[in-house]
């Protein structure tokens, strides 16, 4: 069982059959799981149905679809549709496996560290490659500026003109 509450609820079940108060249990609770401890209002609700009978310290059953599926069928599933044909779209391949578009979106990004570029899904092992260098013409042209203007402070500094002409 994943539930990361679980604990917290045997030790609320144990402060009702001490006849604690929602309060009092809160506060014990807050002392020994400090940032950790569930909500206040939790706390109060899961007391009040121990307090009420209630044995079973698990979450009840939820109806609807499962919180997820990113299993790791599905994930393999996704790999291999990948694999095969690199330019499918998020949309097509979500369609093609009858998965939501946003579970397939996770999978790539997460699961698989893939990511979408140009509409094809590459390896997220080629952003560890460095960057080609751009050539930097700004700094270039400045460097020329300066050449040029301290020529022309100088007398014997030849500098091509331009020549107008008259027509």
């Amino acid at each position: 069982m994943s539930d990361r509450y679980l604990e917290q609820r045997i030790s609320i079940k144990f402060c009702v059959k001490l006849n604690k108060s929602a309060s009092e249990t809160h506060h014990l609770l807050k002392e020994a799981y400090g940032d950790e401890v569930m909500s206040r209002a939790r706390v109060f609700d899961w007391h009040k149905r121990f307090k009420e009978g209630r044995e079973d310290v698990r979450d009840d059953a939820r109806s609807g679809r499962p919180v997820t599926h990113r299993t790791d069928e599905n994930i393999q599933k996704v790999k291999d549709l990948v694999c095969s044909n690199r330019q499918l779209t998020v949309r097509m391949m979500a369609e093609e496996l009858n998965l939501d578009k946003e579970t397939v979106r996770l999978i790539l990004k997460e699961n698989l560290n893939m990511r979408k570029v140009s509409a094809k899904v590459i390896s997220g092992i080629l952003t560890d490659e460095p960057k080609p260098r751009k050539l930097d013409f700004r700094s270039d042209l400045s460097k020329e500026t300066r050449k040029n203007s301290s020529c022309t402070r100088r007398k014997d500094c030849h500098m091509p003109q331009l020549k107008v002409q008259e027509e």
